[in-house]
């Protein structure tokens, strides 16, 4: 009989705590236990899931109006339940974005203000991540494996990652989320998370500087005027096969006792042996 009354005593309380909640709902909203009636499967999985977790932290409150966050107001979908009286998230790019972005909007801004051209193909925020009730393949939240996400849309560069010569580590291409900031950067370019110069000297260290006499191309344009960034046919991810060509890119008017005829001058580097920077020689004779 006491753990009947208890029981009771429990019930009670909970329908209580939800009644209060439910009061509380914008008009038009019933609010998650209403939603639960139907789709039991989705409110469970995303309670116990990631976003779900998150948000109970926050209140209780804030759980009850999870679904229509992100869905929208479902008093007309609980009496006529249709696809046509509710967001399904299916829609367009702005529709499957509309309830991550109510949250995320440091995120959404980036995308929109810093990364243009994920927006302008259309890309929405579930064509790279699993909606809150739904399994993630990858983190953070991804349909993906984290290597697989970027090369539906960016096969290109994937591709060249598989060049004999290609920022990996061992067999394993280094990761894209490595460089590059999806949802936008800090820079006004917004593909890689800081300037891309910075972004290659996070781990080069040996040539971040700073130089008394810095060579103007790493100042200006950075590591890419050289190098590039995915892989290359040519050693040290080069944009040329020979070093020359990439310095007469530059340094067409060389003085007349360069005969480039001669191999000696065909080298640069042979002299100008500081190429990244120099802290004694202005010509970038000595490191």
């Amino acid at each position: 009989m006491r753990k009947l009354l208890l029981s009771a005593v429990f019930f009670a309380l909970a329908a209580s705590a939800t009644t209060a909640v439910a009061s509380t709902l914008p008009q038009g909203w019933v609010g998650r236990e209403t939603c639960a009636t139907c789709h039991d499967e989705a409110a469970a999985a995303f309670v116990s899931g990631v976003h779900g977790r998150a948000i109970a932290a926050r209140g209780a409150d804030l759980l009850e109006r999870s679904c229509e966050s992100c869905h929208g107001p479902g008093e007309a979908h609980a009496n006529d339940p249709s696809a046509t009286n509710i967001r399904t998230l299916k829609g367009s790019a702005h529709d499957a974005s509309f309830g991550c972005v109510s949250c995320h909007a440091a995120e959404g801004a980036g995308l929109a203000l810093r990364t243009p051209a994920h927006v302008r193909a259309g890309i929405a925020c579930l064509d790279c991540h699993v909606p809150g009730h739904a399994a993630a393949v990858g983190e953070p939240l991804l349909v993906k494996p984290r290597d697989q996400v970027c090369a539906g849309c960016h096969g290109a560069q994937v591709a060249q990652f598989s060049l004999p010569f290609a920022h990996r580590e061992g067999r394993t291409p280094v990761e894209c989320m490595e460089c590059h900031s999806v949802h936008g950067g800090t820079t006004a370019q917004g593909r890689v998370a800081e300037d891309a110069r910075d972004r290659c000297v996070s781990c080069h260290t040996e040539l971040a500087g700073p130089f008394v006499y810095p060579h103007p191309p790493m100042e200006v344009d950075g590591c890419v005027t050289c190098h590039r960034p995915h892989g290359s046919p040519y050693p040290k991810l080069l944009t040329r096969a020979d070093v020359s060509q990439i310095c007469l890119e530059c340094h067409a008017d060389t003085p007349s006792f360069h005969d480039l005829s001669q191999p000696k001058y065909r080298n640069c580097q042979t002299c100008h042996a500081a190429i990244h920077g120099s802290q004694r020689d202005r010509a970038l004779f000595k490191e």
